[in-house]
């Protein structure tokens, strides 16, 4: 008797099972590889339901479709978890082109605390440093070889346990303003703005350009940049700025390298990919936007990591009363911290500061400089920096052995 209703429960079910999984697919439509094989009945007086035999032929097939199915797994969060904070150093793309220099560096990393590289993928030049599968900067020709085996060279970070970081530099790209002044700044008294050195800048309120930067941005993420870092990521700052002109305009300046961050976070965070923005060291400093659109806490909102460039040389005289404040490396990076503390609260991005790491003005930088600055970083809690060295020579008695 137990036998038979147990029997006549699991009948039960699988009739209910396959006419709901009927009814719903004729329901929702499309194409789903449901592929329900043909299931037979012995002889038991089964009532007979629309679509299916009656107790005497076996219960057809569901018609097989095809729907597209998108597997629910969140990059971001193996993003996260994977985190690790970064002590990194710079590297032109000639430096990461270059074996010897390459070579060098990786053993600086092997002996030292350094985990992490800022390698350039498209500098302030305008060319992308590799062979990218990008089409603008393919059509137009936007591309040197200057790391000619992407591929390998991100092989050997692997090898080596380091954290590749792609530097794209945004706004100024004289190269791209000579293939689309259109997109440029523009100049009122007619063509192309260019600042005091003749260099043109993009108009941060176009979105070709937001697209474009986005599109090398995907392909550094392709070969496997674990982050990107946007750099010259505002107006011009230097040149008759008053001379200036910005077609499409639709607010204020901070809100458009804002609306960037913001958009490129959105399109680069489902690849599983951090977005960090480097900034002047002096928008900790300053209340307003300087007149380049990097109010920092609306900067700090749009991006995971926010990297201010706060080198004791660009300070000037009276910055936190400072007479020279590059001869007071710990001080001017212990006050900039505090800084950087109190005004980035709550916006969630991670404190992550350029350090100096060369000499300028007449003071030279050495292992007791860079450590002050390293010092003040850490004292007040914060584990993640990045040294600045355009020429790649860095101190390496001022960082600690690797453990």
């Amino acid at each position: 008797m137990a036998a038979a209703i147990l029997v006549g429960a699991v009948l039960s079910f699988v009739l209910a099972f396959s006419f709901f999984w009927q009814l719903g697919d004729r329901v929702v439509g499309g194409e789903f590889d449901v592929g329900m094989p043909s299931i037979g009945f012995p002889s038991i007086g089964l009532p007979s339901l629309p679509g299916f035999g009656g107790d005497e032929e076996a219960i057809a097939a569901v018609p097989a479709r095809e729907y597209p199915v998108t597997p629910d797994v969140s990059l971001g969060h193996f993003r996260d978890q994977a985190y690790r904070p970064v002590k990194g150093i710079y590297l032109s793309s000639w430096a990461a082109g270059h074996n010897g220099i390459l070579t060098d560096q990786l053993a600086l990393v092997d002996r030292t605390e350094i985990n992490a590289m800022v390698i350039d993928v498209k500098d302030a030049t305008g060319y992308v440093t590799y062979d990218a599968n990008v089409q603008l900067s393919d059509e137009l020709g936007m591309e040197e070889e200057r790391i000619r085996d992407i591929d390998g060279l991100m092989a050997t970070l692997r090898e080596h346990d380091i954290v590749p970081i792609a530097r794209i530099v945004v706004f100024k790209d004289p190269l791209l303003a000579e293939k689309h002044p259109e997109w440029a700044v523009q100049n009122v008294n007619g063509g192309v703005w260019k600042d005091n050195k003749g260099f043109a800048y993009m108009n941060p309120y176009r979105r070709e350009v937001w697209d474009y930067v986005l599109d090398v941005a995907e392909d550094a993420v392709s070969h496997g940049f674990r982050e990107i870092q946007w750099d010259y990521v505002r107006f011009p700052s230097d040149g008759k700025i008053s001379e200036t002109s910005y077609p499409s305009e639709y607010g204020p300046k901070e809100d458009a390298i804002a609306d960037f961050l913001a958009y490129s976070r959105k399109r680069l965070e489902p690849l599983g990919v951090w977005v960090s923005a480097d900034v002047f060291g002096l928008t900790l400093y300053e209340k307003n936007d300087m007149g380049i659109g990097q109010k920092i806490e609306k900067v700090a909102r749009s991006v995971d990591i926010v990297s201010p460039m706060i080198y004791p040389s660009h300070y000037y005289s009276g910055h936190y009363n400072l007479e020279n404040p590059n001869a007071h490396p710990y001080d001017v990076v212990k006050l900039a911290t505090a800084d950087a503390t109190r005004r980035m609260d709550g916006t969630g991005a991670i404190y992550r500061p350029w350090l100096q790491d060369f000499s300028l003005g007449g003071v030279e930088y050495g292992v007791e400089e860079v450590k002050a600055q390293i010092r003040a970083v850490e004292e007040q809690g914060y584990n993640e920096w990045i040294l600045w060295d355009p020429s790649v020579k860095y101190v390496e008695g001022a960082l600690r052995p690797a453990s």
